[in-house]
């Protein structure tokens, strides 16, 4: 499933291909390395095979040293 994904601020991040369909609440791992989580899902204007995926990044664990 194609995914164009956007920040709080419906600021352009990137395109996703995902095996499986997500949901509000999944996260995942994108190109970038970052790890983002779906706060909502919404039918892309132009494209009825693609969703528009709005993310928030999730801030990871600092490694003790």
């Amino acid at each position: 499933m194609q995914y164009l994904m956007t920040d709080l601020h419906q600021r352009f991040i990137g395109a996703l291909n995902h095996t499986k369909p997500l949901s509000v609440g999944d996260t995942f791992h994108a190109g970038n390395t970052k790890t983002y989580t779906v706060v909502s899902i919404s039918n892309s204007r132009n494209h009825k095979d693609v969703k528009s995926v709005t993310v928030i990044p999730v801030r990871e664990p600092v490694a003790a040293s």
